[in-house]
């Protein structure tokens, strides 16, 4: 399979052929990583924000890679790219009401409510309207401190205190238990 790997502006940087050390974890409320084993005859330099496109989502890389030289020609890379799941750790949930932006709050409201509240911050942190409330389990009113919280703490406290998980589909954040395709009898 071959990887493409491009700048922020969308310029290609590399095409690469991933050693079968390489692999892509994807956690429910965690991360989504791909990390890439590969040998090229020459350097390229990798840098914040260059990005890949694998199993039709996206990974940026977070910070500059440096890749070892084995030999004139010959230099090993051995990186981590981290899809958008990993990337809302970046973004705090801020109260932005009236003007104010306010990190240090507490709010009593409904999951879909403190659902609503933590995707406005993802959306306003990547600057775009594309990240949506999916489908949202609970009713009952529920308390969440958000004291410097970042977006991943608050969905997973959200999560813990409606007592499902919080997943994504694509940029649709939705808290119930995630499950695909048909149901099985056993």
């Amino acid at each position: 399979m071959l990887i493409k790997i491009y700048d922020k502006t969308g310029i290609l940087k590399a095409e690469l052929s991933p050693e079968n050390s390489s692999t892509q974890v994807k956690e429910i409320q965690g991360d989504n990583v791909l990390s890439l084993s590969f040998t090229l005859p020459r350097h390229i330099a990798l840098d914040v924000d260059d990005y890949a496109d694998f199993m039709w989502e996206r990974y940026w890389l977070t910070k500059q890679y440096r890749p070892k030289q084995k030999s004139t020609g010959e230099w090993i890379y051995n990186l981590k790219m981290y899809g958008v799941e990993s990337l809302i750790k970046n973004f705090l949930v801020i109260k932005s009401v009236d003007g104010d932006n306010e990190p240090v709050f507490t709010l009593t409201a409904s999951p879909r409510e403190h659902l609503a509240l933590i995707v406005k911050c993802i959306n306003d942190g990547f600057g775009t309207n594309d990240w949506k409330v999916g489908i949202v389990e609970g009713v009952d009113n529920i308390v969440i401190d958000y004291r410097g919280k970042y977006c991943d703490e608050a969905l997973r406290e959200l999560a813990e205190k409606v007592g499902v998980e919080y997943w994504g589909e694509g940029t649709t954040v939705n808290l119930c238990r995630c499950e695909h395709g048909e149901p099985l009898t056993l």
